[in-house]
Protein backbone atom coordinates (compact mmCIF):
# COMPACT_ATOMS: atom_id res chain seq x y z
CA UNK A 1 0.00 0.00 0.00
CA UNK A 2 2.89 2.43 0.58
CA UNK A 3 4.12 2.12 -2.81
CA UNK A 4 0.80 2.28 -4.28
CA UNK A 5 0.78 5.41 -2.04
CA UNK A 6 3.73 6.84 -3.73
CA UNK A 7 1.86 6.66 -7.14
CA UNK A 8 -0.85 8.87 -6.62
CA UNK A 9 -0.69 11.35 -9.24
CA UNK A 10 -3.17 14.68 -10.11
CA UNK A 11 -4.42 12.32 -13.02
CA UNK A 12 -5.54 9.87 -10.89
CA UNK A 13 -8.94 9.66 -10.45
CA UNK A 14 -11.24 9.16 -7.04
CA UNK A 15 -14.67 9.20 -5.67
CA UNK A 16 -15.49 10.19 -1.96
CA UNK A 17 -18.20 8.10 -0.19
CA UNK A 18 -20.00 8.63 3.47
CA UNK A 19 -22.25 6.66 4.61
CA UNK A 20 -25.31 9.14 6.10
CA UNK A 21 -24.93 13.17 6.62
CA UNK A 22 -23.00 14.32 9.91
CA UNK A 23 -25.31 15.62 12.24
CA UNK A 24 -25.07 19.19 13.84
CA UNK A 25 -23.06 17.40 16.94
CA UNK A 26 -21.18 15.86 15.16
CA UNK A 27 -19.85 19.13 13.23
CA UNK A 28 -19.40 20.65 16.25
CA UNK A 29 -16.89 18.13 17.10
CA UNK A 30 -15.26 17.68 14.26
CA UNK A 31 -14.66 21.37 14.12
CA UNK A 32 -13.51 21.60 18.15
CA UNK A 33 -11.85 18.51 18.86
CA UNK A 34 -10.43 17.17 15.80
CA UNK A 35 -9.60 20.59 14.20
CA UNK A 36 -6.86 21.26 16.52
CA UNK A 37 -5.05 17.42 15.97
CA UNK A 38 -5.46 17.33 12.08
CA UNK A 39 -4.47 20.77 11.17
CA UNK A 40 -5.77 23.05 8.54
CA UNK A 41 -5.39 21.53 5.72
CA UNK A 42 -6.47 18.05 6.74
CA UNK A 43 -9.37 19.87 8.11
CA UNK A 44 -10.07 21.12 5.11
CA UNK A 45 -9.34 17.94 2.80
CA UNK A 46 -12.40 16.23 4.88
CA UNK A 47 -14.77 19.42 4.47
CA UNK A 48 -14.01 19.30 0.48
CA UNK A 49 -14.29 15.66 0.36
CA UNK A 50 -17.46 15.91 2.30
CA UNK A 51 -19.07 18.57 -0.03
CA UNK A 52 -18.76 16.70 -3.40
CA UNK A 53 -20.66 13.70 -1.85
CA UNK A 54 -23.98 14.38 -2.78
CA UNK A 55 -27.61 13.12 -1.82
CA UNK A 56 -26.30 9.17 -3.05
CA UNK A 57 -23.45 9.09 -0.31
CA UNK A 58 -21.05 9.57 -2.95
CA UNK A 59 -19.08 12.19 -5.11
CA UNK A 60 -18.80 12.15 -9.34
CA UNK A 61 -15.21 10.67 -10.01
CA UNK A 62 -13.27 13.72 -9.97
CA UNK A 63 -8.97 13.71 -10.65
CA UNK A 64 -6.93 14.97 -7.72
CA UNK A 65 -5.78 17.76 -9.96
CA UNK A 66 -9.21 18.78 -8.83
CA UNK A 67 -8.63 18.72 -5.14
CA UNK A 68 -5.25 20.35 -5.82
CA UNK A 69 -6.52 23.52 -7.07
CA UNK A 70 -9.75 23.44 -4.54
CA UNK A 71 -7.13 23.19 -1.71
CA UNK A 72 -4.69 25.18 -3.09
CA UNK A 73 -1.95 22.45 -1.80
CA UNK A 74 0.96 20.44 -3.66
CA UNK A 75 0.79 16.63 -4.24
CA UNK A 76 3.11 16.13 -0.83
CA UNK A 77 0.69 18.36 1.20
CA UNK A 78 -2.51 16.90 0.09
CA UNK A 79 -0.84 13.45 0.63
CA UNK A 80 0.28 14.50 4.37
CA UNK A 81 -2.89 15.91 5.06
CA UNK A 82 -4.83 12.25 4.10
CA UNK A 83 -2.22 10.40 5.98
CA UNK A 84 -3.57 12.88 9.45
CA UNK A 85 -7.02 11.80 8.41
CA UNK A 86 -6.49 8.13 8.21
CA UNK A 87 -4.31 8.32 11.02
CA UNK A 88 -7.30 9.64 13.39
CA UNK A 89 -10.23 7.62 11.64
CA UNK A 90 -11.52 10.05 9.86
CA UNK A 91 -10.90 8.53 6.82
CA UNK A 92 -10.20 5.37 4.88
CA UNK A 93 -8.67 4.78 1.57
CA UNK A 94 -9.07 1.78 -1.13
CA UNK A 95 -7.22 1.50 -4.56
CA UNK A 96 -7.98 -0.43 -7.59
CA UNK A 97 -6.15 -0.79 -10.74
CA UNK A 98 -7.87 -0.26 -13.70
CA UNK A 99 -5.72 -0.93 -16.84
CA UNK A 100 -7.25 2.56 -18.90
CA UNK A 101 -7.29 4.77 -16.50
CA UNK A 102 -4.53 3.25 -14.10
CA UNK A 103 -4.92 2.97 -10.11
CA UNK A 104 -8.34 4.56 -9.08
CA UNK A 105 -9.12 5.22 -5.52
CA UNK A 106 -12.13 5.44 -3.16
CA UNK A 107 -11.81 7.97 -0.04
CA UNK A 108 -14.49 6.73 2.83
CA UNK A 109 -15.51 9.35 5.03
CA UNK A 110 -16.27 8.13 8.65
CA UNK A 111 -18.10 10.27 11.69
CA UNK A 112 -15.94 11.75 14.08
CA UNK A 113 -16.29 9.88 17.57
CA UNK A 114 -19.28 11.31 19.89
CA UNK A 115 -18.06 13.80 22.14
CA UNK A 116 -18.04 11.09 24.95
CA UNK A 117 -16.17 8.39 23.63
CA UNK A 118 -13.64 11.06 22.33
CA UNK A 119 -13.06 12.29 26.27
CA UNK A 120 -12.85 8.55 27.52
CA UNK A 121 -10.54 7.76 24.84
CA UNK A 122 -7.22 8.49 26.87
CA UNK A 123 -5.24 8.47 23.33
CA UNK A 124 -7.75 11.39 22.28
CA UNK A 125 -7.89 13.14 24.83
CA UNK A 126 -4.36 13.72 25.61
CA UNK A 127 -2.77 14.24 22.11
CA UNK A 128 -5.33 17.02 22.12
CA UNK A 129 -3.92 18.47 25.57
CA UNK A 130 -0.90 18.30 23.82
CA UNK A 131 -1.93 20.84 21.08
CA UNK A 132 -4.39 23.00 22.83
CA UNK A 133 -2.91 23.12 26.36
CA UNK A 134 -5.08 22.29 29.82
CA UNK A 135 -6.82 25.61 29.87
CA UNK A 136 -8.26 25.42 26.35
CA UNK A 137 -8.84 21.65 26.91
CA UNK A 138 -11.08 22.30 29.96
CA UNK A 139 -12.71 24.94 27.76
CA UNK A 140 -13.78 22.18 25.60
CA UNK A 141 -14.65 19.92 28.25
CA UNK A 142 -16.85 22.14 29.88
CA UNK A 143 -18.95 22.87 26.16
CA UNK A 144 -18.95 19.17 25.82
CA UNK A 145 -19.78 17.30 28.97
CA UNK A 146 -23.40 16.40 29.97
CA UNK A 147 -25.79 18.78 31.48
CA UNK A 148 -27.96 16.94 33.86
CA UNK A 149 -30.53 18.68 35.51
CA UNK A 150 -31.15 17.43 39.58
CA UNK A 151 -34.38 15.76 39.43
CA UNK A 152 -34.60 15.07 43.56
CA UNK A 153 -37.82 15.69 44.98
CA UNK A 154 -39.66 15.62 41.30
CA UNK A 155 -41.79 12.28 40.73
CA UNK A 156 -41.86 10.91 37.10
CA UNK A 157 -45.19 10.73 35.79
CA UNK A 158 -44.71 10.53 31.94
CA UNK A 159 -46.70 7.25 30.63
CA UNK A 160 -45.42 4.01 28.88
CA UNK A 161 -45.60 3.87 24.71
CA UNK A 162 -48.79 1.31 24.91
CA UNK A 163 -50.56 3.85 27.13
CA UNK A 164 -50.75 6.39 24.31
CA UNK A 165 -50.14 4.29 20.95
CA UNK A 166 -51.48 1.05 19.45
CA UNK A 167 -49.12 -1.24 18.83
CA UNK A 168 -49.56 -5.00 17.70
CA UNK A 169 -47.04 -7.67 18.99
CA UNK A 170 -48.19 -10.31 16.36
CA UNK A 171 -47.34 -7.98 13.60
CA UNK A 172 -43.73 -8.04 14.50
CA UNK A 173 -43.69 -12.27 13.30
CA UNK A 174 -45.60 -11.70 10.20
CA UNK A 175 -43.49 -8.77 8.77
CA UNK A 176 -40.10 -9.68 10.19
CA UNK A 177 -38.71 -10.30 7.28
CA UNK A 178 -39.26 -6.49 6.32
CA UNK A 179 -37.72 -5.62 9.69
CA UNK A 180 -34.50 -7.27 9.25
CA UNK A 181 -33.89 -5.84 5.78
CA UNK A 182 -34.48 -2.74 7.41
CA UNK A 183 -32.33 -3.27 10.40
CA UNK A 184 -29.14 -4.65 7.68
CA UNK A 185 -29.87 -1.80 5.61
CA UNK A 186 -27.80 0.48 8.81
CA UNK A 187 -25.83 -1.73 9.70
CA UNK A 188 -22.13 -0.76 9.40
CA UNK A 189 -19.88 -3.65 8.04
CA UNK A 190 -17.02 -1.34 9.12
CA UNK A 191 -14.78 -3.29 11.66
CA UNK A 192 -15.06 -1.00 14.56
CA UNK A 193 -11.77 0.85 15.25
CA UNK A 194 -9.87 2.60 17.72
CA UNK A 195 -7.15 4.65 17.95
CA UNK A 196 -4.23 3.02 19.46
CA UNK A 197 -0.54 3.73 20.48
CA UNK A 198 0.17 0.39 19.27
CA UNK A 199 3.91 -0.20 18.19
CA UNK A 200 4.46 -2.88 15.86
CA UNK A 201 8.00 -3.45 17.59
CA UNK A 202 6.67 -4.72 20.52
CA UNK A 203 6.06 -8.67 20.45
CA UNK A 204 2.33 -8.33 22.72
CA UNK A 205 2.52 -12.77 22.23
CA UNK A 206 5.70 -13.36 23.57
CA UNK A 207 4.78 -10.89 27.11
CA UNK A 208 1.82 -12.82 27.08
CA UNK A 209 3.26 -16.33 27.16
CA UNK A 210 6.38 -14.91 29.30
CA UNK A 211 3.77 -14.36 32.07
CA UNK A 212 1.59 -17.16 31.86
CA UNK A 213 4.99 -19.06 32.32
CA UNK A 214 5.20 -17.45 35.69
CA UNK A 215 1.30 -17.67 36.04
CA UNK A 216 0.69 -14.30 35.72
CA UNK A 217 -3.14 -13.34 34.52
CA UNK A 218 -4.01 -10.05 32.90
CA UNK A 219 -5.92 -7.42 34.45
CA UNK A 220 -10.06 -7.36 33.78
CA UNK A 221 -9.33 -4.63 31.72
CA UNK A 222 -7.28 -6.48 29.11
CA UNK A 223 -7.16 -3.93 26.38
CA UNK A 224 -6.84 -0.92 28.59
CA UNK A 225 -3.76 -2.68 30.18
CA UNK A 226 -2.73 -3.64 26.31
CA UNK A 227 -2.47 0.06 25.63
CA UNK A 228 -0.47 0.82 28.97
CA UNK A 229 2.15 -1.81 27.83
CA UNK A 230 2.65 -0.22 24.16
CA UNK A 231 2.68 3.20 26.06
CA UNK A 232 5.15 2.88 28.32
CA UNK A 233 7.15 0.64 25.46
CA UNK A 234 7.19 3.46 23.28
CA UNK A 235 8.07 6.42 26.35
CA UNK A 236 11.06 4.37 27.36
CA UNK A 237 11.37 1.72 25.19
CA UNK A 238 11.04 -1.24 27.52
CA UNK A 239 11.34 -5.01 25.85
CA UNK A 240 9.41 -8.14 26.17
CA UNK A 241 11.50 -9.73 28.85
CA UNK A 242 11.72 -6.31 30.95
CA UNK A 243 8.25 -5.99 30.56
CA UNK A 244 7.56 -9.99 32.35
CA UNK A 245 10.19 -8.61 34.91
CA UNK A 246 7.93 -5.80 36.32
CA UNK A 247 4.84 -7.88 35.92
CA UNK A 248 6.45 -10.53 38.05
CA UNK A 249 7.02 -7.80 40.75
CA UNK A 250 3.30 -6.13 40.58
CA UNK A 251 0.40 -8.96 40.78
CA UNK A 252 -1.57 -9.82 43.66
CA UNK A 253 -0.76 -13.07 45.43
CA UNK A 254 -4.19 -13.76 45.96
CA UNK A 255 -5.82 -13.57 41.94
CA UNK A 256 -2.45 -13.95 40.19
CA UNK A 257 -3.88 -10.43 38.07
CA UNK A 258 -1.49 -7.71 37.77
CA UNK A 259 -2.08 -4.90 39.63
CA UNK A 260 -2.35 -1.98 37.19
CA UNK A 261 -1.26 1.20 39.51
CA UNK A 262 1.62 -0.97 40.81
CA UNK A 263 2.62 -2.30 37.97
CA UNK A 264 2.89 1.64 36.58
CA UNK A 265 4.54 3.01 39.48
CA UNK A 266 7.65 0.15 39.20
CA UNK A 267 7.93 1.18 35.96
CA UNK A 268 8.36 5.01 36.86
CA UNK A 269 10.76 4.45 39.91
CA UNK A 270 12.75 2.04 38.03
CA UNK A 271 12.90 4.39 34.83
CA UNK A 272 13.36 7.50 36.52
CA UNK A 273 15.11 6.78 39.56
CA UNK A 274 16.31 10.62 40.10
CA UNK A 275 12.17 11.18 40.83
CA UNK A 276 11.68 8.91 43.47
CA UNK A 277 9.15 10.57 46.04
CA UNK A 278 11.55 12.73 48.92
CA UNK A 279 10.04 11.68 52.69
CA UNK A 280 10.14 15.11 54.58
CA UNK A 281 11.32 15.19 57.50
CA UNK A 282 9.27 17.10 59.91
CA UNK A 283 11.05 17.94 63.29
CA UNK A 284 10.31 15.17 65.82
CA UNK A 285 11.63 14.95 69.22
CA UNK A 286 12.73 11.11 69.35
CA UNK A 287 15.18 11.62 72.85
CA UNK A 288 11.88 10.72 74.62
CA UNK A 289 8.76 9.03 73.92
CA UNK A 290 6.05 11.03 73.27
CA UNK A 291 2.74 10.40 72.16
CA UNK A 292 1.33 11.55 68.69
CA UNK A 293 0.02 14.74 69.95
CA UNK A 294 2.60 15.62 71.88
CA UNK A 295 5.01 15.35 68.72
CA UNK A 296 2.63 17.67 67.02
CA UNK A 297 2.95 20.04 70.25
CA UNK A 298 6.85 19.86 69.93
CA UNK A 299 6.49 20.69 65.70
CA UNK A 300 3.79 23.14 66.56
CA UNK A 301 6.43 24.71 69.08
CA UNK A 302 9.68 24.13 66.84
CA UNK A 303 7.97 26.22 63.64
CA UNK A 304 7.18 29.02 65.89
CA UNK A 305 10.84 29.42 67.41
CA UNK A 306 11.82 29.81 63.17
CA UNK A 307 9.86 32.44 63.15
CA UNK A 308 6.68 31.03 61.45
CA UNK A 309 3.55 32.62 62.46
CA UNK A 310 0.09 31.00 63.31
CA UNK A 311 -0.83 30.59 60.13
CA UNK A 312 1.67 29.08 58.64
CA UNK A 313 2.11 26.91 61.03
CA UNK A 314 -1.36 25.95 60.58
CA UNK A 315 -0.78 25.62 56.88
CA UNK A 316 2.40 23.33 57.02
CA UNK A 317 0.96 21.28 59.98
CA UNK A 318 -2.39 20.67 57.83
CA UNK A 319 -0.16 19.69 54.59
CA UNK A 320 1.77 16.91 56.65
CA UNK A 321 -1.31 14.91 58.15
CA UNK A 322 -3.35 14.84 54.75
CA UNK A 323 -2.81 13.25 51.09
CA UNK A 324 -3.21 15.67 47.98
CA UNK A 325 -5.99 15.33 46.83
CA UNK A 326 -7.87 14.55 49.73
CA UNK A 327 -6.05 18.30 50.83
CA UNK A 328 -7.39 19.84 47.70
CA UNK A 329 -10.81 18.43 47.74
CA UNK A 330 -10.87 20.21 51.48
CA UNK A 331 -9.87 23.41 49.66
CA UNK A 332 -12.50 22.90 47.64
CA UNK A 333 -15.34 22.49 49.38
CA UNK A 334 -14.82 25.01 51.45
CA UNK A 335 -15.40 27.07 48.78
CA UNK A 336 -17.97 24.84 47.40
CA UNK A 337 -16.07 23.70 44.08
CA UNK A 338 -14.99 20.21 43.17
CA UNK A 339 -12.09 18.38 41.81
CA UNK A 340 -12.16 17.66 38.10
CA UNK A 341 -10.71 15.10 36.60
CA UNK A 342 -7.93 16.81 34.92
CA UNK A 343 -6.89 18.27 38.47
CA UNK A 344 -7.30 14.48 39.78
CA UNK A 345 -5.00 13.27 37.16
CA UNK A 346 -2.15 16.01 37.39
CA UNK A 347 -2.30 15.71 41.19
CA UNK A 348 -1.50 12.12 40.83
CA UNK A 349 0.96 13.00 38.19
CA UNK A 350 2.76 14.70 40.40
CA UNK A 351 2.74 12.40 43.31
CA UNK A 352 4.28 10.35 41.62
CA UNK A 353 6.88 11.89 39.19
CA UNK A 354 7.72 15.06 40.92
CA UNK A 355 10.00 13.97 43.18
CA UNK A 356 8.55 16.51 45.60
CA UNK A 357 6.91 14.65 48.74
CA UNK A 358 3.13 15.13 49.45
CA UNK A 359 3.48 17.88 52.36
CA UNK A 360 5.05 20.12 49.49
CA UNK A 361 2.67 19.11 46.61
CA UNK A 362 0.00 20.50 49.05
CA UNK A 363 2.07 23.48 49.80
CA UNK A 364 1.87 24.34 46.07
CA UNK A 365 -1.89 23.37 45.59
CA UNK A 366 -2.58 26.02 48.53
CA UNK A 367 0.00 28.60 46.69
CA UNK A 368 -1.73 28.08 43.63
CA UNK A 369 -5.40 28.05 44.66
CA UNK A 370 -5.44 30.40 47.60
CA UNK A 371 -2.87 32.78 47.00
CA UNK A 372 -2.61 32.59 43.08
CA UNK A 373 -6.33 32.78 43.24
CA UNK A 374 -6.95 30.41 40.45
CA UNK A 375 -10.04 28.40 40.31
CA UNK A 376 -8.71 25.23 38.68
CA UNK A 377 -5.07 23.37 38.75
CA UNK A 378 -3.81 24.27 35.49
CA UNK A 379 -0.92 21.51 33.96
CA UNK A 380 1.63 23.79 32.34
CA UNK A 381 1.80 26.33 35.35
CA UNK A 382 1.87 23.75 38.21
CA UNK A 383 4.64 21.49 36.26
CA UNK A 384 6.50 24.52 35.90
CA UNK A 385 6.45 25.21 40.13
CA UNK A 386 6.76 21.35 40.89
CA UNK A 387 9.95 21.94 38.41
CA UNK A 388 11.47 24.32 39.62
CA UNK A 389 11.28 23.50 43.45
CA UNK A 390 12.41 19.47 42.72
CA UNK A 391 15.68 21.10 41.05
CA UNK A 392 16.02 23.12 44.01
CA UNK A 393 15.52 20.91 46.73
CA UNK A 394 12.28 21.65 48.11
CA UNK A 395 11.51 18.81 50.51
CA UNK A 396 9.67 20.65 53.28
CA UNK A 397 6.76 22.82 53.70
CA UNK A 398 8.48 25.18 55.73
CA UNK A 399 11.35 24.98 53.43
CA UNK A 400 8.82 25.67 50.08
CA UNK A 401 6.85 28.64 52.05
CA UNK A 402 10.41 30.13 52.59
CA UNK A 403 11.23 29.68 48.98
CA UNK A 404 7.86 31.61 48.15
CA UNK A 405 8.47 34.50 49.76
CA UNK A 406 12.00 34.77 48.95
CA UNK A 407 11.05 35.07 45.53
CA UNK A 408 8.42 37.00 46.25
CA UNK A 409 10.77 39.61 47.65
CA UNK A 410 13.42 38.92 44.93
CA UNK A 411 10.67 40.15 42.37
CA UNK A 412 9.58 43.36 44.08
CA UNK A 413 12.98 44.48 44.76
CA UNK A 414 14.03 43.74 40.88
CA UNK A 415 11.02 45.97 39.73
CA UNK A 416 12.13 48.93 42.49
CA UNK A 417 15.99 48.65 41.41
CA UNK A 418 14.52 48.84 37.50
CA UNK A 419 12.81 51.64 38.50
CA UNK A 420 15.47 53.56 40.14
CA UNK A 421 18.47 52.92 37.65
CA UNK A 422 16.24 53.02 34.95
CA UNK A 423 18.71 55.69 33.07
CA UNK A 424 22.18 54.02 34.69
CA UNK A 425 23.67 51.30 34.04
CA UNK A 426 22.18 47.80 33.93
CA UNK A 427 22.39 46.07 36.73
CA UNK A 428 22.88 41.81 37.54
CA UNK A 429 19.96 40.55 38.40
CA UNK A 430 19.22 36.68 39.80
CA UNK A 431 16.62 35.04 37.24
CA UNK A 432 13.30 34.60 38.92
CA UNK A 433 11.24 31.64 37.53
CA UNK A 434 9.01 31.87 35.01
CA UNK A 435 5.83 31.03 37.06
CA UNK A 436 6.80 34.05 39.83
CA UNK A 437 5.97 36.03 37.25
CA UNK A 438 2.45 34.51 36.42
CA UNK A 439 -0.28 37.04 35.16
CA UNK A 440 -2.15 36.25 38.55
CA UNK A 441 -1.14 38.85 41.36
CA UNK A 442 -0.22 37.11 44.59
CA UNK A 443 -2.67 38.13 46.88
CA UNK A 444 -2.49 37.28 50.68
CA UNK A 445 -5.44 35.85 52.57
CA UNK A 446 -6.71 38.13 55.68
CA UNK A 447 -6.18 36.73 58.69
CA UNK A 448 -10.19 36.33 58.99
CA UNK A 449 -10.55 34.80 55.70
CA UNK A 450 -7.17 32.20 56.69
CA UNK A 451 -9.23 31.43 59.97
CA UNK A 452 -12.31 30.98 58.18
CA UNK A 453 -10.75 28.14 55.54
CA UNK A 454 -8.53 27.03 58.08
CA UNK A 455 -11.61 25.85 59.85
CA UNK A 456 -13.93 24.98 57.08
CA UNK A 457 -10.84 22.67 56.15
CA UNK A 458 -11.13 21.72 59.83
CA UNK A 459 -14.73 19.96 59.54
CA UNK A 460 -14.10 19.03 56.21
CA UNK A 461 -10.98 16.68 57.19
CA UNK A 462 -13.10 15.77 60.27
CA UNK A 463 -16.21 14.42 58.55
CA UNK A 464 -14.42 12.23 56.30
CA UNK A 465 -12.65 11.02 59.29
CA UNK A 466 -16.37 10.43 60.92
CA UNK A 467 -17.21 8.48 57.64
Amino acid sequence: MKDIRKEIQPKNIFKAVINNPLSNQEQEVLTFLYQPIVGANAFSLYLTLLSEIDASGMSDSLFHADLITMLDLSIQQLEKARLKLEGIGLLETFVKTDSELGNVYIYRLNHPESAEHFFKDEVLTLTLLNIIGQRKLDKLFNRFKPKFVNLSGYENISVGFKDVYLFKEEQIISHSEMLNNIENSFHDSRPATKITAVSETFDWDYFISGIERLGIKLPANEEGFKEEIYIFHNLFGINELDMIDFASKSFDYYTNQIVVKDFERSIYLAKDPDKKQTNATPIRNEKVNLSEQDQQTYRHNSLKLEGFSEQDIQMIMDSENNFPLNYLEALKAGRGGYITPQERSLVKYLVSKSGLPNSVINILINYVYNIQKQPTLKADYVNRIANEWAQSKIFSPEKAISHVRDLAKQGKEKKQNRSKYNNGKPIRQEVLPDWVNNPVAEEKLSIEEQEKLDKEMEKFLKRRGDN
